[in-house]
Parts: structure tokens; sequence; C-alpha cells
């Protein structure tokens, strides 16, 4: 539930974004004023980006699949998919991308709940056109080498022509790519490329779950 405590801290924090204050300081300085829990201040650091930077990522998100070669940030998505399922929070930034409230650090804590993101997200490949996947996980990830291999089998099952590829940095590997379409909610990675971005894990859930959004857009 938002309260009118979050929603001037957002106003203040969108102010000092946009008189480029640093994200992390900005984040404390609000939070400690109005008090905000762990969860609320987590909302504002990765739910809320400046007014230079939000149209432009708007501009890369895509929803057309049809055809194109996706790569995905594997850990990303699969990531936002098992914490919504987990129950964490899950919202809209006023970049127009989905985003979470789930703490990850290099680990994955529920694997029961990891793969059925994993099945959600293929199922929902195999209906969406795609012409082919390259799907991309981080090597030092605890247990990286028997999820990239498990997804491998599952691609192949379900029939969908793809690639999984375990590397030390994904988010390196998407940044070099010129063509296809870019699955990732990363920040960083959607500033970096000029190729179009898909919101893939909000696709996946609202295709099956209906989701009702917190939008920080309209609030701002």
């Amino acid at each position: 539930m938002v309260t009118e405590k979050f929603k001037d801290a957002l106003q203040d924090y969108y102010f000092l974004l946009n008189r480029d204050y640093a994200e992390k300081p900005a984040v404390k300085l609000v939070g400690d004023r109005y008090r905000l829990s762990s969860v609320e201040r987590l909302i504002l650091y990765r739910g809320v980006t400046s007014g230079k930077k939000a149209p432009a990522r708007k501009a890369k998100l895509s929803a057309d699949l049809k055809g194109k070669k996706l790569y995905i940030d594997g850990y990303n998505v699969l990531f936002t998919i098992k914490n919504y399922l987990l129950g964490r929070p899950v919202f809209l930034a006023n970049d127009g991308f989905m985003r979470d409230c789930g703490e990850v650090y290099g680990k994955v804590e529920n694997e029961t709940f990891f793969f059925r993101a994993v099945d959600l997200l293929l199922e929902y490949l195999c209906g969406c056109g795609v012409s082919a996947v390259e799907v991309f996980f981080d090597s030092p990830t605890s247990g990286s080498e028997n999820h990239a291999g498990e997804v491998e089998k599952r691609l192949a099952a379900v029939g969908t022509a793809g690639e999984v590829f375990l590397v030390k940095y994904a988010d390196r590997e998407l940044r070099k790519k010129k063509d296809g379409v870019i699955a990732t909610s990363d920040s960083e990675i959607i500033d970096a490329v000029d190729c179009p971005a898909a919101d893939l894990a909000r696709e996946v859930l609202e295709t099956n779950f209906g989701i009702n959004l917190l939008d920080l857009g309209k609030l701002l």
C-alpha cells in the first residue's frame, strides 16, 4: 500500500536525481528523512531514474519479438520472475521497465521456484515467435553451471532454437550486441545498447498472472 510519506519521498528523490545527486546518497537522505522501510528504499533506488534518462530507456522498450533474435540476461530475467513467485513486490519503474524487491547476492536461494521461473519463461518463448534465443548466465553465481545446463536441456526439449552461454559477466556480453532484441531490466545494459530492449519478465508474469503493477511514473 502506497503511503503519503512514500509519495512525498518519491517526489523528493526524483527532485534530487534531476539535479544530478548520486543515487545511493540520495536514497539514504530521503529514506532517513521519511523513515522509509528497506523495501521502500529499494523501490526508490531501483524504480526511479532522472527525467533525462527515463525517456531514452522508454524509447528502447519493445514487445515486438516475432521473427527477432533474442538475447536474454538469464539471471536478471529469471530472478525477477522467481521473486514474484516468492511473493516479493514487483513494480513498474518510471523508465517503463518492471523491477523487483528481491535481494540476491550471487546465489539462487530457492531452486524450486527458480526452475518454475525457467519453465514459465520457456513456455512464453514458445508462443511469441522469436527466431532464436541466446541466454547468458554469470559464471560466478553459485550453481551457474547446473542452471545453464538445465536451461539448455529444457530449451531443446520445447523445440526453441537457441544457445546458452556461461560467461564471467553477462552484462559485458549483452552490451556488445548490435542487432536483435536484448531482454533485461538492467539499466546499465539498456543505457549502453542501441538495439531494442524487451521487458521479458513483465511479459511472462502478465501473460500468466495478469499482474497489476504499482506504476511509479504515474505517481510522479
